[in-house]
C-alpha cells in the first residue's frame, strides 16, 4: 500500500487537492452537515509503531471541532462536531490515507553501443 495526503473542503466535501505516489481514483464529498466520505482510500495510515501515519489536520479556524473517522465497508466516514452537534469545516482537512500501490514501471534496459568493427590496416 502506499500513502497519500488528501485535502477536503468543508462547505462542499470536494477534494481540493490530492498527493500520492500510489495509484487508483480516490474521490470525496458532503453527505450531510459535517458528515464527508472519502471513496477509493483504502484507510487511514496506521500511527506509530506500526507505521508512521500522522492522522488528520484542520485549519485553526476549526480547531475546536471534534473529529470522528471510521473506515467501513470502503468507504472512509469523517464525522465532524462541535459542541456536540454536526458541523461543517469552515476551510478544509486533511487525512493522511492509504491507497493502492502504483503499478511497477518496467525499466527499458540500457542501449548497448554498436561495437565499431575493426578493419585491419593494410
Amino acid at each position: 500500500m502506499a500513502r497519500a495526503a488528501i485535502n477536503v473542503l468543508g462547505a462542499t466535501g470536494a477534494t481540493y487537492d490530492f498527493v500520492t505516489n500510489g495509484a487508483g481514483v480516490v474521490g470525496s464529498s458532503r453527505e450531510s452537515v459535517g458528515v464527508y466520505h472519502i471513496t477509493g482510500c483504502l484507510g487511514m495510515v496506521p500511527f506509530p509503531p506500526v507505521d508512521d501515519g500522522w492522522g488528520y489536520t484542520v485549519n485553526q479556524v476549526d480547531s475546536r471541532a471534534d473529529v470522528d473517522i471510521q473506515f467501513d465497508d470502503q468507504v472512509l466516514v469523517v464525522t465532524v462536531t462541535k459542541d456536540g452537534k454536526p458541523y461543517d469545516l469552515k476551510h478544509m482537512i486533511t487525512l493522511h490515507i492509504l491507497v493502492p500501490d502504483a503499478p511497477a514501471v518496467e525499466m527499458p534496459q540500457e542501449a548497448q553501443p554498436a561495437e565499431d568493427p575493426v578493419t585491419p590496416e593494410a
